[in-house]
């Protein structure tokens, strides 16, 4: 018997071992902002913000109906993004997301109209519970889409359904400007990110090509 265990454990040593290396090994997360331009210099939530016009990134997506970006976000929680038509939108309406606010377990929209720096109103359009969206560790990369009818989706890389999906009855929402801010917390962003590594465009239609005799 102690003969036929000294003749086992070599086996399964190498079974073990021969498991080990065929683990495939873990990605880099951060190779998903390959080609992305990044902002690590974020204003506070009342400073002015620099907003970006999308028509001037190298990777805008549009379909007849609609019009995308993607980017991404770094950070412990309150990730947070305007967009809008206008670079300077003071006395104007911008639409707000903060992801993952409430300490990472809620997300917030708002219709966001600004005066000046310090003098603002937040009309609250969804809150929806979205646990542990935001990493300090890895980025959360995400497409971004407007429709003309005014619905808008934020679609996580590698899947097909939005996580966050809210609609502003009142006002045509545009893509035209983006800005990236902060609460209390320092995060960094990536934007203008190249659109085909997302895999959100990927169909699920099998083509089987038959021969018939």
């Amino acid at each position: 018997m102690k003969q036929l265990f000294f003749m086992l454990v070599p086996f399964l040593v190498l079974i073990a071992s021969s498991a080990v290396s065929s683990t495939p090994q873990l990605r880099n997360p951060f190779e998903a902002v390959r080609g992305c331009l990044q902002y690590d210099t974020v204003p506070g939530y009342n400073e002015t913000l620099e907003y970006f016009a999308t028509d001037n990134f190298r990777y805008v997506g549009r379909t007849h109906n609609s019009k995308y970006i993607r980017v991404g976000m770094v950070g412990p929680t309150d990730g947070i993004i305007r967009f809008g038509k206008s670079r300077f939108p003071y006395g104007e309406s911008v639409s707000e997301i903060c992801l993952s606010g409430w300490a990472n377990q809620n997300s917030e929209v708002n219709r966001h109209t600004r005066t000046s720096n310090s003098e603002y109103v937040n009309t609250p359009l969804k809150i929806q519970l979205t646990p542990n969206v935001l990493s300090k560790t890895r980025p959360m990369m995400f497409r971004l889409e407007v429709f003309d009818n005014g619905n808008v989706l934020l679609t996580k890389d590698g899947e097909k359904r939005p996580f966050l999906e809210f609609n502003d009855n009142r006002q045509r929402l545009d893509l035209d400007y983006i800005a990236f801010t902060k609460w209390n917390h320092e995060l960094f962003y990536y934007y203008d990110c190249p659109l085909d590594t997302d895999a959100n465009g990927v169909d699920d239609t099998v083509l089987l090509k038959c021969s018939l005799a």
